[in-house]
């Protein structure tokens, strides 16, 4: 078909022309793209080189996970995020907006992580213990999403949705943190959203997968991403799935993340905590705008009959 008459096709069933066009390009860009079977979790500690492993959430749930000697926390009083969507480090000057924008930062997220030399190196550079759920191997490079952290992770696990017209997948990374001087444990997620599809179906089952592993946690969530959730419908799954998991969405009142579509996809999602304070960073070294948070702990004080939250 040509590209002329998709672009017809879309406008008369109201999809939107640039998805679809971007489903093209997608396939013939990534027409040499190879989809790991097994090996999909690639690690590396500050000590231990880099380490291939199943790793899905499918196999061994994070609350099924084995004990492990004790180890550092993060502090309740300050965790701070830094969240992007790196484009697979297409554009110039990215390794120097990733070193710069994510420096002190307890926990990064990132999407379209391609696990280069430079990336390796970066990370190495700062010191952080990270997981990356490939999605795929372009030019033998893992592509997928990657969660670093200045303490080592107690336990991650990934999922993998497949895109429906593209069939390439999209993957979520979730990992389990202690705090320090709490007997709460802090369950991450790092999601990339399903992008190409007519309906909201598969979009839906993707986070029905996630809703399902997350719910087995009693204790502070945080979720960040990029939902694309550039549809009122998605928008939609995305606000009950949060309503679900008693999670709140940042307020980014005062603008600047990325939009698609006239929708921010970029999200942070958050449960247990209070946010301390936020900021969007406007760059041109990706298609995304990468944004940050800190927040505190949220000690609850169980009654008998209420629970007070106090805050530290």
């Amino acid at each position: 078909m040509q590209l002329l008459n998709l672009k017809n096709w879309a406008k008369s069933i109201r999809f939107p022309a640039s998805i679809l066009l971007s489903a093209v390009l997608c396939l013939t860009f990534f027409s040499c793209a190879f989809i790991p079977v097994q090996e999909q979790l690639v690690s590396a500690t500050r000590t231990t080189p880099l380490t291939r492993s199943n790793g899905s959430c499918t196999e061994t749930a994070p609350d099924e996970q084995q004990s492990t000697p004790p180890r550092p926390g993060l502090s309740p009083d300050s965790i701070s995020i830094f969240d992007w969507n790196i484009y697979k480090e297409q554009r110039q000057n990215w390794g120097i907006d990733f070193f710069r924008l994510s420096h002190g930062k307890d926990i990064i997220f990132l999407q379209e992580a391609t696990l280069n030399a430079e990336l390796q190196a970066m990370l190495q550079e700062k010191n952080l213990y990270w997981n990356l759920n490939s999605a795929f191997k372009y030019k033998g490079e893992d592509t997928g999403v990657l969660v670093a952290s200045t303490v080592q992770d107690l336990y991650t696990c990934g999922l993998r949705h497949s895109e429906p017209l593209i069939t390439l997948p999209k993957t979520i990374l979730i990992s389990k943190y202690n705090i320090a001087d709490s007997i709460d444990e802090l369950l991450v997620a790092n999601i990339h959203g399903i992008n190409i599809s007519l309906g909201t179906g598969a979009y839906q089952d993707q986070l029905d997968g996630l809703r399902d592993i997350l719910t087995k946690h009693d204790g502070p969530i945080i979720l960040a991403g990029d939902f694309n959730n550039w549809s009122e419908k998605r928008t939609e799954i995305m606000m009950q799935l949060a309503e679900d998991l008693s999670l709140q969405i940042l307020n980014f009142a005062e603008g600047g993340r990325t939009l698609f579509f006239g929708d921010p996809v970029d999200q942070i999602l958050y449960r247990g905590l209070e946010p301390v304070s936020h900021a969007v960073h406007q760059v041109t070294s990706s298609d995304h705008n990468p944004i940050s948070v800190t927040f505190r702990l949220s000690t609850i004080e169980k009654t008998n009959e209420t629970n007070v939250v106090i805050i530290p």
